[in-house]
């Protein structure tokens, strides 16, 4: 496999309320049904930038065979000033490590690096709320993706 081929555009499966809703990810394809993603979603749940994913299902969400060490962080707003993005960023990449993956109006992905820690994490991020009283959350913690009251987490982040 040549590491160096060009990125792909591949459709990750969100929800079937309306009908099949898909959300565009950057990915690198590594075989057949098998990618590692290049973003972390901006809606995807349970995806993260890193992580390796099985979609042999286009119509079931992505199967992750190996997680890529990040914790997906998004954050959904009717806006965010735009100087408070670019706080958050910054701070994302100078304290953490981490990177802005997406915008799209008031809303926002973010991939930090787990090894970081999660009191580490809480801290930057409680601070963002702080500044802008928009809540953010972990979308890539939790067992059951179908039950919203279910808050079982899949600790992932302590088998690294």
């Amino acid at each position: 496999m040549n590491d160096k081929q060009a990125p792909v555009l591949i459709q990750v499966y969100v929800t079937d309320d309306d009908g099949p809703f898909f959300e565009e990810l950057p990915a690198r394809k590594i075989d057949q049904d098998t990618y590692q993603l290049l973003s972390s979603p901006g809606i995807a749940l349970n995806l993260a930038r890193g992580d390796i994913v099985s979609i042999k299902d286009r119509e079931a969400p992505a199967v992750v065979l190996q997680r890529g060490g990040n914790f997906c962080i998004q954050i959904y707003a009717d806006a965010i000033p735009q100087e408070e993005i670019a706080w958050l960023e910054n701070a994302v990449v100078c304290e953490l490590g981490g990177t802005l993956d997406g915008v799209f109006e008031g809303n926002l992905s973010l991939a930090v690096p787990a090894r970081n820690g999660m009191e580490k994490i809480n801290d930057l991020f409680n601070r963002f709320r702080d500044r802008t009283a928009i809540q953010w959350y972990y979308s890539n913690i939790y067992k059951n993706l179908d039950d919203d009251e279910d808050e079982t987490l899949l600790y992932w982040w302590l088998e690294r």
